[in-house]
């Protein structure tokens, strides 16, 4: 019987947004157990979400160099395969070339750095160290959104047209960053987010999915970003125009001013034979339109659907696949990988987002940003990788 991987975690303590969803989605795998943590920078809430947790107070830690030091020390049986990193966006970054240098392979949230040259930096040490990393572009992972790959790679729809993407919320739809919010607070903080908010936040996830699901490459973009609240210092909405590799034209449009809405992500693809729609409202359906023929919709495991589209923790049919279980099938991804390593099969390719993923987000956010600088005369901005 094969061993559970052994995760260590930075970030993600009882108080935070996404820790508790991480930690759920490796015990889901079955495959992979929690052995030590520095859930804040406070020694304190630390040691307090570490017991909660239940993990010994020894593997409990108040800083991260502090873990990464003193869990690269142990004996091979005990020490961490990977670190999963669930820290606010300005320590992804620092923590990640850390935890490379302690020898750790790494499991990361999204955006994974908060700047190109530290993405570039990050990729050239991790090639370096010959170590692995898994970035949760966590949208990718939905079943429907792998059928509409698969759709794409199978020409259904043919040489592709038109990309378009929307993900509209509205919680940040009036200063919740002055009034305590602790999410409100960091993601709308320059110093602690890189040069973007909204776009970097959930517009590099709309550009995730596009590239993912075309297989295209975003060449240049055209945007328009503004700060609707008064006095919040980065973009709460925005919109960007979007040429791709083959000659597909693109637009995202990303909101976190839009009162009433939550998480309605969709994804539009046309081609010139058809086209594809797929809307996180709706996750377990995908529309195929044709020339010649009445819609088709796909179901989550249902008739027709390709074998990448199902999940290794299929739902009873009708029930939806949630974001914990796309999330679940990436650390299941990453576990292949890396049980693959450890049987010599370094060939073994699995499908989760690399740290290409992370490059190319980053440079989408670099050229939205430099499109819309005042200095800029430009209608076009290239992205510089």
């Amino acid at each position: 019987m094969r061993r559970l991987l052994r995760m260590g975690m930075v970030g993600g303590g009882t108080d935070s947004l996404m820790g508790g969803v991480h930690r759920a989605a490796a015990r889901m795998t079955g495959r992979i157990e929690l052995v030590c943590g520095a859930f804040s920078s406070n020694r304190q809430k630390s040691t307090d979400s570490g017991e909660a947790i239940g993990l010994p107070r020894a593997r409990v830690y108040g800083a991260y160099r502090d873990m990464l030091r003193k869990e690269s020390q142990l004996a091979a049986d005990l020490r961490p395969d990977f670190i999963a990193i669930v820290a606010p966006n300005n320590m992804h970054y620092p923590i990640a070339m850390a935890a490379l240098d302690a020898g750790f392979n790494i499991l990361c949230e999204s955006p994974m750095t908060t700047s190109m040259d530290e993405a570039l930096n990050l990729k050239r040490k991790l090639v370096d160290k010959g170590l692995e990393f898994c970035l949760t572009f966590s949208y990718s992972a939905y079943p429907m959104i792998k059928q509409a790959r698969a759709l794409v790679q199978q020409h259904a729809i043919g040489n592709i047209r038109k990309i378009a993407v929307m993900y509209p919320q509205g919680w940040l739809a009036t200063r919740l960053e002055t009034a305590g919010n602790k999410q409100a607070g960091w993601r709308t903080d320059p110093r602690r987010v890189g040069p973007s908010g909204c776009m970097a936040d959930i517009g590099t996830h709309c550009i995730h999915l596009a590239e993912y699901v075309t297989g295209l490459a975003l060449k240049e973009v055209c945007a328009d970003l503004r700060a609707f609240i008064p006095g919040r210092p980065l973009d709460d909405d925005g919109a960007v125009l979007l040429h791709f590799d083959n000659g597909a034209h693109g637009v995202v449009w990303a909101s976190q001013v839009c009162i009433g809405q939550s998480s309605s992500l969709k994804l539009m693809v046309y081609g010139e034979k058809g086209g594809i729609e797929w809307q996180l409202d709706h996750p377990n359906l995908l529309t195929l339109n044709t020339l010649t023929g009445p819609a088709q919709v796909f179901h989550s495991g249902g008739p027709g659907a390709s074998a990448d589209s199902k999940t290794p923790f299929p739902l009873p049919r009708g029930q939806t696949e949630c974001f914990l279980v796309a999330l679940t099938t990436l650390y299941h991804a990453f576990a292949n990988r890396l049980e693959a390593l450890a049987d010599n099969k370094p060939d073994a390719v699995f499908d989760y987002p690399s740290v290409d993923a992370g490059i190319q987000a980053m440079a989408f956010v670099d050229a939205v940003v430099r499109n819309v600088k005042p200095e800029n005369t430009n209608k076009w901005t290239t992205l510089a990788i």
